[in-house]
């Protein structure tokens, strides 16, 4: 069984190399075939082990399956310009995906059988701490001349994304095409880490290297899931236990003070070499032109004012200040009500053809378009839900996590409280980036139900 966890732990941390390929083929892939062939070894030559947990959400998997694969037969909308596979491999993808989900939730309560809880959960922390280290060399190599990761896989648009593309914003994307990526794969690791503090105090230390390389992306979902997810969770003990625990706020004083601290090592990129500037229009290689205010605060030196000055301007804004849920809201607004919904995956090449028309600007008497030609991400998991499997779909799914979420509160003691803040740390960053059913969830709802067993 060995041989066999460690393999596991090597598939988690393959999903956070996010920014690289292998002869086209994007790494976290597979790490998502390792993970299901692992079950397929077990299967054949493991050992007999029954999987009865969970039996609501194996039948909604199901069911959303059955939705994707009928809708995708009577599909007969042509993919965007700038789609990298058929529309049947598009499809198929989305599919490993709730496979790779379900296997790595079937996975963790295997190895409950024979590694103590405590086992498995510092060894996937040391995922997420590989993949931060990797993060912060990344942001350090270009202060200090070192040689950077060569992203191989493509970005959205087509080319690859090195870090000096980043421009005035330091966007430390380590191993990920994206800032936010790395938030929404490595900040539901840190309640992990808090938890193994509370036993080795070495782990408060460790805990703040995840934090700084999600400070120093400047990711306002990263920084503020964390801070608001801690706030809520010590109101709730507060209510429950009448008594305050301070160790429930020791979280966000870390995050607090590497916010400060991170203003001493923020770096300011120097405007990009015209050479550097395609296939972006010219005016991107120029770091002192912002569009609006918050571009501007955006763009601070100070990753202090980066941060939280964007989270003003955008709470002031309410939620349509966040741009891709302008979007989104507006295109919801367009439809009818869908009941069974349109099949993963089918649902973002309907989007992706509304999106343009919604998102299009006009400057200098030209008409320009977001993301031309192609493949739009919904940036939000419950949008997806709906719009993939129907309101039937997405009220099946929120009651899954409601009985979840009152199982934890209910007991609300030792693991379970830093359970909860992955979990919840999840589903606050679910509305503003991830839009799959991803590792992190798999491995939250894992470890919740395993410790659920235990007690």
């Amino acid at each position: 069984m060995n041989p066999i966890f460690y393999l596991f732990v090597l598939g988690i941390f393959l999903e956070g190399l996010d920014a690289f390929s292998i002869y086209s083929i994007p790494v976290p892939w597979i790490g998502a075939v390792l993970i299901i062939g692992l079950y397929i070894v077990n299967y054949y030559f493991g050992s007999d082990f029954e999987f009865d947990e969970l039996p609501s959400l194996r039948i909604w998997l199901f069911y959303l399956t059955i939705v994707t694969l009928v809708r995708a037969f009577s599909f007969n909308r042509s993919l965007p310009e700038y789609a990298t596979t058929t529309f049947f491999e598009y499809i198929s993808l989305r599919l490993v995906k709730l496979l790779t989900f379900i296997t790595a939730i079937w996975l963790i309560h295997l190895f409950s059988k024979y590694f103590d809880k405590d086992k498995i959960i510092k060894y996937i922390a040391y995922a997420g701490l590989a993949i931060s280290i990797f993060s912060l060399y990344s942001y350090f190599s270009y202060i200090f001349e070192l040689p950077d990761f060569t992203r191989t896989r493509a970005g959205s648009g087509g080319w690859t994304q090195p870090i000096k593309r980043a421009c005035s914003v330091l966007r430390n994307y380590g191993t990920f095409r994206e800032p936010s990526f790395l938030a929404a794969w490595s900040a539901p690791l840190i309640p992990l880490f808090f938890y193994l503090a509370k036993k080795r105090r070495f782990w408060y230390l460790l805990s703040l290297i995840p934090i700084i390389s999600i400070v120093l992306t400047r990711s306002l979902t990263g920084v503020i899931s964390l801070l608001a997810t801690f706030s809520i969770i010590s109101l709730i003990w507060i209510v429950k236990k009448k008594s305050l625990n301070l160790s429930l706020l020791i979280p966000i004083v870390f995050i607090l003070l590497a916010s400060i601290f991170s203003n001493n090592i923020a770096y300011k990129f120097p405007a990009l070499d015209p050479s550097m500037c395609p296939p972006e229009s010219p005016d991107k290689c120029n770091c002192s032109i912002y569009e609006d205010k918050l571009d501007e605060a955006k763009n601070s030196e100070s990753v202090t004012k980066s941060i939280f000055g964007r989270l003003t301007r955008i709470t002031s804004g309410g939620l349509g200040a966040f741009e891709n849920i302008g979007f989104l809201r507006e295109y919801l607004s367009s439809q009818n009500i869908k009941i069974l919904g349109d099949g993963l995956g089918a649902s973002n090449i309907n989007y992706s053809y509304e999106f343009d028309e919604i998102s299009k600007l006009e400057k200098e008497g030209q008409i320009i378009y977001r993301n031309p030609g192609q493949i739009v991400s919904f940036n939000n998991l419950y949008a997806n839900l709906y719009l993939s499997s129907g309101l039937v779909g997405l009220i099946w799914f929120l009651k899954i996590l409601f009985d979840i979420t009152v199982k934890l509160i209910k007991r609300f003691n030792d693991l379970d409280i830093y359970l909860f803040a992955q979990f919840f740390i999840i589903l606050l960053i679910y509305f503003f980036q991830a839009e799959e059913l991803n590792l992190a969830l798999a491995l939250s709802i894992g470890l919740i139900t395993i410790n659920e067993t235990h007690e």
